[in-house]
């Protein structure tokens, strides 16, 4: 049986991710088709911004304006994958 290594993605990836869903109004299965995520981990990328204080979330961001279903390919090309960092247990 083939064993299949967990992926792991930086924290600025999963945030814009999260973003992108929620200001684009499209369903979690579109997005995460999109971008190469599963639903269940795109849902939690959600629900962890959603718990953010607005002010970490504005810290973190250098946006400035709601993204656009259009940055769908700029988000796609983020690095995904953090290489060489232990596997912390989540996402």
């Amino acid at each position: 049986m083939e064993v299949r290594q967990r992926r792991l993605f930086t924290e600025e990836y999963k945030r814009q991710a999260a973003k992108l869903l929620v200001s684009s109004g499209r369903s979690i299965r579109t997005v995460g088709k999109e971008l190469g995520l599963r639903g269940s981990v795109l849902r939690r990328c959600v629900e962890k911004l959603r718990q953010e204080p607005a002010s970490a979330t504005r810290r973190h961001s250098t946006q400035t304006a709601p993204m656009s279903a259009d940055q769908a390919p700029q988000i796609a090309r983020l690095p995904r994958r953090t290489s060489g960092c232990p596997s912390s247990g989540t996402f």
